[in-house]
């Protein structure tokens, strides 16, 4: 079994910190010069999925990356609650320490979902925040859309979930996982044995089916979310992998439908993630996208 960060892992840890914000421990890296984008992440990665975009944008960007609750080198409590709504409390929490009030904001998947609450708190003025401009990779935002693998599905149903966590292997991961990319190939064993392996980090595995309880989540908010997207007036862009099987192409047609000022950048080649597939195309949409540069 492979539970023990390698080494890129390690240096990667070694170039951020953890702080405690919100009751428990997140691991943070803030690089580069310019206005500041914040980067949130999706289920069940970690920022790591952020590091072949980074050297990309620091030179326009201050990038912020960092581990929700749960996820990756942040603490992994059981006791912890991880609903998106406290997921972006602690996001607020982070931000707020680091002095960051205004931002772009890069969200992917589970990520996007804590970036339609924090739409619904700006436009209740339940926040702080300024948010300069919105870009969305893939992300299942409409679940009657949303396509989760199967471990997906059982890891979110109460009973099943917590025994699906407990039996998961990184033979199952490793042949599910790599369903999400358009060219699994392209990745070596290396790159799965690292996704593997920040999963696990910090008794990862006992927490796992709590944060996969987010797509009710999104269910069950369902409006209180969907209505802020589709009302959002800030610029707002997706960029998406056309291959998707998860978070399917026509989640972002019908975002763009109800959003008329959205704008769609579509990747022909690319599957559920493109900041890992496709970076520079993702940066050269991004930089394009956002104001003032």
């Amino acid at each position: 079994m492979i539970s023990e960060l390698p080494d890129k892992l390690l240096t990667w840890m070694a170039a951020g910190q953890s702080v405690a914000v919100d009751g428990t421990h997140v691991w943070y890296r803030a690089v580069g010069q310019g206005p500041w984008l914040v980067c949130f992440h999706g289920f069940p990665t970690s920022s790591w999925d952020w590091h072949r975009l980074l050297p990309l944008l620091t030179a326009h960007h201050r990038v912020l990356v960092f581990d929700f609750p749960g996820y990756g080198l942040s603490e992994k409590s059981p006791a912890r609650d991880y609903f998106l709504l406290r997921q972006l409390d602690a996001a607020e929490a982070l931000l707020q320490m680091l002095g960051i009030s205004e931002f772009d904001l890069l969200a992917h998947d589970m990520g996007a979902s804590v970036a339609c609450e924090l739409l619904r708190r700006l436009e209740a003025s339940q926040t702080a925040l300024q948010l300069r401009s919105l870009t969305i990779l893939n992300a299942g935002i409409y679940m009657d859309m949303h396509r989760p693998l199967p471990t997906q599905r059982l890891l979110r149903t109460p009973l099943l979930g917590a025994l699906t966590a407990r039996l998961s292997s990184y033979r199952i991961f490793r042949h599910q996982y790599a369903r999400v990319y358009a060219r699994a190939k392209d990745f070596d064993e290396q790159h799965y044995q690292q996704q593997w392996s920040l999963m696990l980090n910090n008794n990862g595995r006992r927490v796992l089916a709590q944060v996969a309880r987010y797509m009710k989540e999104r269910r069950r908010m369902g409006d209180q979310w969907l209505g802020p997207l589709h009302r959002a007036s800030m610029p707002l862009k997706l960029i998406w992998g056309r291959l998707d099987p998860i978070a399917v192409h026509a989640i972002a047609v019908t975002i763009c439908a109800q959003n008329t000022a959205a704008t769609l950048l579509t990747l022909d080649d690319v599957g559920h993630y493109p900041q890992l597939e496709s970076p520079r195309q993702v940066a050269t949409a991004l930089l394009q996208a956002t104001p003032d540069l």
